[in-house]
């Protein structure tokens, strides 16, 4: 699988602090997936990780959609500390 992100997705990892491991590990080891019921190529995929910067647990959620040949585009980053809301 080959991972790209779109323009809206670099300016959010980069505003966020969000290192390029957490979100390949968030990928592979997602803790939940969400696919879309509108748009079967578009997921959600979360991931609780303990976010440096802020030295406490936060939620990543990654809006992907499938593209050809196995490539997989991050659309936008979320990430936030209200866990219990989003998961």
């Amino acid at each position: 699988m080959k991972l790209i992100f779109s323009d809206h997705a670099k300016k959010r990892i980069k505003e966020r602090g969000i290192s390029a491991s957490i979100i390949k590990e968030s990928l592979m080891f997602p803790d939940n997936v969400d696919v879309s019921t509108v748009d079967k190529n578009r997921f959600l995929v979360k991931k609780i990780y303990f976010h440096e910067k802020f030295r406490q647990k936060h939620l990543l959620m990654i809006v992907c959609e499938k593209e050809k040949d196995e490539v997989v585009k991050a659309v936008t980053i979320i990430d936030t500390s209200k866990i219990d809301k989003y998961f």
